[in-house]
């Protein structure tokens, strides 16, 4: 090789690891502009990590948020769609909330005191009761990841666009009578096979699909059976979803026939 191609060679190199390093810049650049929340550097960086892990391939806008987290679409293996949901490291009273939920739980026995841990255990709670489920057969999102405050799952819907829960949609009376019994075989499902109770369970985190079926969501507060709360949180949920059907022209029984019929046991004065 003559001495030309040899600082051609050079050259050609130094201009593809310029371009390489533009890219990347590019996409910090637009991924920065995708995370229009203020997120704090630790997450942020647990973002790129997992980017650079390949867990997440592309970033893209808000599908949902709230006061407490923020749902994005993503890409990630495979190209397969991802709801990325990222718990914001924002208030202590977040904590006060949720600690009902972590009380007596057989999976994580110790409570960290600091406020950042917390929301740590709170993801690995949420992909721990994901995967409890979508193991036992009841319709929830696939879990994918955990990192911190970071939950990787299945993204529920179409080209980019969620499927509506039970309360953005107005369905025919014929249209509810065929959910409602999907939704209490999910959580029978839950209860029996994943030995977990949703703990806050209504229309608004149902998600409908086409074709009427049913995919529960936000199971971060499901608590296992054993916990003491367990029984009076899953009269709850069937109170939250017998009203729901009732309004809507379901016939339904008592939600104590139902508690009875799920559990085995009398609800005892819950309530």
């Amino acid at each position: 090789m003559s001495g030309e191609e040899k600082v051609e060679k050079k050259l050609r190199i130094r201009e593809y690891r310029y371009e390489r390093e533009q890219r990347y810049l590019r996409k910090r650049s637009e991924l920065d502009e995708v995370l229009e929340e203020v997120f704090d550097r630790q997450t942020l960086m647990t973002i790129y990590s997992l980017m650079n892990k390949g867990l997440i391939k592309e970033f893209y806008g808000v599908v949902s948020a709230g006061k407490e987290s923020r749902i994005y679409l993503a890409k990630g293996r495979d190209d397969v769609d991802l709801a990325v949901k990222i718990y914001l490291i924002i208030s202590a009273e977040f904590k006060k909330r949720r600690m009902m939920y972590t009380m007596y739980d057989p999976r994580f026995k110790r409570v960290p005191k600091d406020f950042r841990d917390f929301i740590y255990l709170w993801a690995r709670r949420e992909y721990s009761n994901l995967e409890a489920a979508y193991e036992a057969g009841v319709p929830v999102p696939k879990p994918y990841f955990v990192r911190n405050n970071i939950l990787g799952m299945e993204f529920i819907g179409e080209d980019g666009k969620r499927y509506p829960t039970l309360v953005e949609i107005e369905l025919s009376k014929e249209d509810y009578e065929e959910i409602y019994p999907k939704v209490i075989d999910a959580l029978k499902k839950l209860y029996r096979n994943a030995r977990l109770i949703h703990g806050d369970l209504s229309e608004y985190n149902i998600f409908v699909l086409p074709n009427n079926d049913v995919i529960l969501i936000d199971l971060s507060q499901a608590v296992r059976v054993e916990q003491p709360i367990a029984d009076s949180l899953l009269l709850r949920d069937l109170k939250n979803i017998i009203r729901f059907f009732r309004k809507n022209g379901v016939e339904t029984p008592e939600p104590e026939q139902l508690f009875e019929e799920i559990t085995g046991k009398e609800p005892f004065a819950l309530e």
